[in-house]
């Protein structure tokens, strides 16, 4: 505004009426002394008092979405999604880390869809998970329906809870309830966290999450378990015991070949080639298609399935698998500790390992990947022998 117009102003606002709280409000004693006297040039209240002081803000800009808490030093993101301001501290003052985790969120919100990530719940993510998009064995989608069950009941903050804004703190504070509420081991522990593992992986596939709140929870070290193991004789003493022919044959068929029941339920006729000499067998647990040979110790006995007509294209080997009882009643006749269907298989690894068969080979054997697996369970049974061996070498 020029002097002139400033002039020009002041000289409308003396022309006002004068109201009457102006006349007893000493603040306003300028405004009346101008309009006493028209011939002194004095400023009214209006434009001389101070101005207001400006808010600088608690934020300082350090870069690009990288702003610094001036109170405390400490770096945040502020980002910008689907329409909303996101505040969110990087727990340093360290501008070198704090341009680092400023791009890993960068990164990680360019993977989110952010309508999941404002729909998806845990009960969505529930449903999904029963509906087996992962494949799961028939065996494990049943105990993670009962480990779920006992979730949805227990969980303290409702089902109905964004995905999102599940954190790791409230799934370890979960089983931390629940392993001191039911004591627990460590093995069922690890059951409930398998279960979270595979139950927010969809919320990343879905895009409701950049990365999953049960990463950072990790499995317990697992006791070393009790596993009662038959020796070979003791193995076929069990057989012979077995009242019925069929739990004969199907416990025959575990101990000769190295198979678990769900791998001997999934076999049929088509899977034998006797010309070859192998075995077509699909490991129920990894859905794994692997082959086996036709043992030695194993031929007479499929030979003489075969000349019975039970091993035929399109037919099961066997109709039922399930030998517990038959094994349970066995050992209990003759006094035998209560052995289980699965240690059939192990007294088969047993005696591979005793005949020096390669680990490896009896990995593959049992349709595993590699040999770490079977040198950890039975590394035990092959190492003094396998070091009595090394030792005649140092002459």
């Amino acid at each position: 505004m020029n002097l002139h117009a400033l002039r020009h102003y002041h000289l409308k606002v003396a022309c006002l009426p004068i109201p009457p709280y102006a006349q007893r409000d000493n603040k306003y004693k300028g405004l009346v002394e101008f309009g006493k006297s028209k011939k002194e040039s004095v400023l009214t209240f209006f434009l001389t008092k101070p101005p207001k002081a400006k808010k600088t803000g608690r934020f300082q800009r350090v870069g690009n979405g990288l702003f610094r808490l001036k109170k405390t030093g400490i770096f945040y993101a502020i980002l910008r999604e689907a329409g909303r301001v996101r505040y969110k501290s990087l727990s340093t003052t360290d501008i070198g880390q704090a341009r680092h985790l400023l791009a890993n969120e960068i990164k990680n919100a360019s993977l989110i869809d952010w309508h999941k990530a404002r729909t998806v719940t845990i009960r969505h993510l529930v449903e999904i998970h029963l509906k087996n998009p992962m494949g799961l064995a028939e065996s494990t989608l049943k105990s993670r329906e009962r480990l779920l069950k006992v979730f949805e009941r227990s969980w303290s903050h409702g089902m109905d809870i964004k995905a999102s804004d599940v954190k790791p703190i409230m799934l370890k504070t979960w089983l931390a309830e629940r392993r001191k509420e039911k004591s627990l081991k460590a093995a069922g522990v690890n059951n409930y966290i398998r279960m979270f593992h595979g139950l927010f992986q969809g919320a990343v596939e879905l895009g409701a999450v950049a990365e999953s709140p049960a990463k950072s929870v990790h499995l317990l070290k697992e006791e070393t378990p009790e596993r009662l193991t038959p020796s070979w004789e003791q193995a076929q003493i069990i057989i012979n015991a077995a009242k019925r022919q069929k739990s004969k044959d199907v416990l025959t068929a575990m101990l000769l070949l190295g198979l678990g029941q769900a791998e001997l339920a999934n076999l049929h006729g088509e899977h034998f080639d006797f010309e070859k000499g192998q075995i077509t067998v699909r490991r129920q647990k990894t859905q794994r298609v692997f082959t086996i040979p036709m043992y030695p110790q194993a031929r007479p006995f499929l030979e003489r399935m075969k000349s019975e007509g039970r091993i035929a294209p399109n037919k099961p080997l066997f109709e039922s698998v399930k030998p517990r009882e038959a094994i349970a009643l066995a050992c209990k006749r003759l006094n035998f500790p209560p052995f289980s269907p699965r240690s059939f298989r192990r007294a088969f690894i047993i005696r591979a390992l005793e005949k020096e068969i390669d680990p490896r080979c009896v990995a593959a054997w049992q349709g595993h990947r590699d040999a770490t697996l079977v040198l950890q369970v039975y590394g035990h049974i092959i190492q003094p022998k396998h070091n009595q061996m090394m030792a005649q070498r140092m002459d």
